[in-house]
């Protein structure tokens, strides 16, 4: 039950900024991947986009496949 309540709250309060912060985490993914051998080392800058972009890419399909499945039971 404890689980079920997470859940709805992450969704339903959470809802407006999560998927803004998960684009923004690929868009500055994509960024380090381009631009980010004129900071760093080029191999750790695209180490780090790809992480970024896959971590943003992760969680936003997680949050819809949540809510899909929240719309089924209902």
């Amino acid at each position: 039950m404890g689980v079920l309540v997470t859940e709805k709250y992450y969704y339903f309060y959470g809802m407006k900024i999560k998927p803004f912060i998960y684009f923004l985490l690929i868009i500055t993914g994509g960024l380090l991947i381009g631009f980010g051998g004129q900071i760093v080392l080029k191999e750790y800058a695209m180490i780090i986009g790809i992480v970024l972009i896959m971590f943003g890419i992760y969680k936003t399909s997680v949050s819809w496949g949540v809510r899909d499945k929240a719309k089924k039971e209902e």
